[in-house]
């Protein structure tokens, strides 16, 4: 029987809700492509770190995770505002912004290093599928970017903002997500769902 290959990996991101979102699609994605997705304890679950904080600390956290064998770091920030144009350069901008904080380690083993700018946050994304949980009627494609973070947080938490029911919440959306049809409604997760499959695919035929 073929084992299995492990995929060690490190997120490094601004709140709650992304790291239950983010492992649990990963580990999803992963097994499509007969991987298993194991994370590491290096990053701020269980913290809300904020924008500047992972920024601050992206390169030096990478760098461990490299050395301790991680072979995908996953490292994401807030765009915080809304960018309705076809090209989006807020997006591509802040994309930018991430990958110069990452530095040297960047230039090392970019092709380690993936990177996602949701365009307001996190909760964008997860606002795309709430309908396969209940919380919400299904939005258009690119429908829900310019709605404020605190609606679509009221949305989904329904007031309640603590750190274990966005990570309830954020699971259940992602468990239950069609992540091919969220690239489809939001041009930001599709930029990183395209990064990471492309990696998976590369993985499964040579994990190192």
């Amino acid at each position: 029987m073929r084992k299995i290959p492990r995929l060690n990996y490190t997120l490094i991101a601004e709140g709650y809700a992304e790291y239950s979102f983010i492992p649990t699609y990963l580990r999803l994605i992963a097994l499509e492509h007969g991987i298993q997705s194991v994370p590491s304890s290096l990053g701020f679950k269980g913290r809300d770190a904020g924008k500047s904080k992972v920024l601050q600390e992206a390169a030096r956290i990478c760098t461990i995770a490299i050395q301790q064998d991680n072979q995908l770091v996953i490292i994401g920030i807030d765009l915080d505002s809304a960018d309705h144009e076809q090209e989006q350069p807020k997006h591509t901008a802040e994309c930018k912004v991430v990958v110069e904080a990452v530095g040297r380690a960047y230039k090392e083993y970019g092709l380690r290093i993936k990177h996602y700018v949701p365009v307001q946050a996190i909760e964008h994304w997860m606002a795309y599928q709430a309908y396969k949980v209940g919380l919400a009627a299904k939005f258009a494609e690119n429908g829900v970017e310019g709605k404020e973070q605190n609606e679509l947080k009221r949305l989904l938490y329904k007031g309640n903002n603590s750190g274990p029911n966005m990570d309830r919440v954020a699971k259940a959306i992602a468990e239950k997500a069609d992540f091919d049809e969220l690239a489809k409604q939001s041009r930001s997760f599709a930029h990183f769902h395209k990064q990471i499959v492309g990696f998976l695919e590369n993985f499964a035929i040579n994990p190192s």
